[in-house]
């Protein structure tokens, strides 16, 4: 009888940590990233955590680089253009979203989910020391 009590316990405790466990393997690989080939910037496309949001969040993070002057950040899906942003400002918007600046850290597109077999790109212009450069890397 004893044998038979923690043998139950210990089955629920089992099924509990499995669906914990497939859960967060489920909504942790429903994402996509990259990272620019310089190292400066990583960014991932996911489904958003809040569900009152719905949809997928777009989020750029600069990793390296010191401080450098945004110009443009672009989103593109097959070569066409998502979404495309200039002129950004720290600060908090409407939406929640907050922008921070050197290091830049922004959600840059909220839409449906990444479909399969299509390119997806980030494109980040730049400019450091009146020095312009545009950062294109792939979100896969």
């Amino acid at each position: 009888m004893m044998k038979n009590k923690y043998s139950k316990w210990l089955l629920v405790v089992v099924i509990c940590m499995g669906v914990a466990i497939g859960g967060y393997l489920y909504y942790s690989s429903i994402a996509i990233g990259g990272t620019s080939d310089n190292g400066m910037w990583k960014a991932n496309y996911k489904k958003n955590s809040d569900e009152t949001v719905g949809g997928w969040i777009g989020h750029v993070q600069q990793k390296s680089g010191g401080k450098v002057k945004i110009k443009e950040v672009s989103f593109t899906d097959n070569g066409k253009t998502l979404v495309e942003h200039k002129g950004f400002t720290e600060g908090k918007s409407e939406d929640g979203s907050v922008t921070k600046l050197n290091p830049l850290s922004t959600d840059f597109y909220l839409g449906d989910p990444p479909k399969k077999e299509h390119v997806y790109k980030l494109h980040i212009t730049w400019e450091k020391k009146g020095h312009p450069k545009t950062d294109t890397f792939l979100l896969k």
